[in-house]
């Protein structure tokens, strides 16, 4: 579910053009494009469109794009933060103040809004999100899964309790902005086809000395196509010496391997792997190879 707004010029005077950069300093933002995973690759564009997030108060992230010829489209998922519907104004009274005059159109709800009056539904949209959490915490799925600014996150039973009635959307909000305000690197495969079987294998990379977050299973991430995957693998970089070392091994050796030495979940559906020396990967592969 998402709240989007089509924003159209009115007029033949003034800019037609938006200033990124002065959007984003105004409005206090960063950017970056998602990868086919919905990983956020930061200070990249997908030709026109963007993912803007705040940096302070990350969250779901508000999606930008001015590929539509004279139309602009800006959005937001539903449910997000009460920070995040704030952002999300103030890059639309932006645009406004740029463009001079403008047309808004909400496609969900297929009405017009003016600026003025999208202020004054800000506690509405606020309230109608924290219902939104209420509702899909309350319904019965196999995982919590949301995409945010940096990446997906599987919410746990504990979480999910929590937010099923919650008065307010704070402790939401503190949630998605600590667990995406780190710096680790989200495991994201490289999917290959097996030229002997046609087995689809999805290929996973543990660099030296970095702190990751890995899903416990091997298909254990999003995807636009919904790719079945036949077989997980892990290899390993050494970035102390800029190579890749020999050999691919078992998914599930190696996440059992470092469930077994204690790593701390991040999530329902990943765990975060605390970095590891190159002796400490030779000590591994001996034991899952």
């Amino acid at each position: 579910m998402a709240f989007t707004l089509q924003i159209k010029k009115k007029g033949l005077f003034g800019s037609k053009q938006i200033d990124m950069e002065r959007l984003l300093n105004k409005c206090c933002l960063k950017y970056g494009s998602d990868n086919e995973f919905y990983v956020l690759q930061e200070g990249e564009r997908n030709g026109e469109s963007v993912i803007l997030y705040n940096p302070s108060r990350i969250g779901r992230g508000i999606y930008f794009n001015a590929d539509t010829s004279g139309v602009l489209e800006v959005s937001y998922n539903i449910p997000t933060t009460a920070a995040e519907i704030s952002d999300f104004i103030k890059v639309v009274q932006e645009i406004a103040d740029q463009l001079k005059k403008v047309e808004i159109y909400c496609v969900e709800e297929e009405r017009e809004y003016t600026v003025s009056q999208l202020a004054e539904n800000q506690q509405s949209m606020v309230e109608f999100s924290l219902d939104s959490l209420h509702g899909f915490c309350r319904n019965d799925f196999e995982l919590y899964m949301l995409t945010l600014a940096m990446w997906p996150i599987a919410m746990d039973k504990g979480q999910v309790e929590k937010f099923t009635d919650c008065r307010n959307l704070a402790e939401f909000e503190q949630m998605l902005h600590d667990m995406q305000n780190m710096d680790v690197y989200y495991a994201n495969p490289v999917l290959m086809r097996n030229k002997s079987d046609g087995k689809i294998l999805a290929v996973y990379t543990l660099t030296e000395e970095c702190e990751s977050i890995f899903p416990k299973a091997a298909d254990g991430f999003l995807n636009l196509e919904d790719i079945k995957i036949d077989e997980g693998f892990v290899r390993f970089y050494i970035y102390s010496e800029q190579r890749l070392m020999d050999g691919m091994y078992s998914y599930d050796k190696f996440i059992s391997c470092m469930m077994e030495h204690g790593v701390r979940p991040y999530d329902a559906a990943h765990v975060l792997l605390p970095s590891v020396t190159k002796k400490e990967i030779e000590e591994m592969v001996q034991e899952i190879g």
